[in-house]
């Protein structure tokens, strides 16, 4: 029981981690008219888009979902400790 309690512990760490330090995951939606809707489920609720706040890369990639990074490997914390300069 305590190995089950430990690896549920360490994914939901790395989960947070990895929301921490700017990452999202995506869902998309292809459009009949061959356009796409993109949702981002990010930590960060208050970001500006991009090009004024920190743009989004997907890096992995299955289906219509996706785990995304700031293309700048630069986490959205770091731009508020800047004044909002992402």
């Amino acid at each position: 029981m305590a190995i089950v309690i430990r690896t549920v512990a360490i994914v939901i760490w790395i989960i947070c981690l990895y929301g921490i330090l700017g990452g999202a995951f995506v869902y998309r939606e292809d459009l009949p008219d061959g356009l796409y809707n993109s949702y981002m489920l990010t930590m960060y609720k208050t970001l500006p888009p991009a090009p004024r706040g920190p743009a989004y890369c997907n890096f992995l990639r299955l289906g219509s979902v996706a785990l995304a990074r700031p293309c700048n490997y630069k986490p959205p914390f770091v731009g508020w400790l800047q004044g909002g300069r992402y």
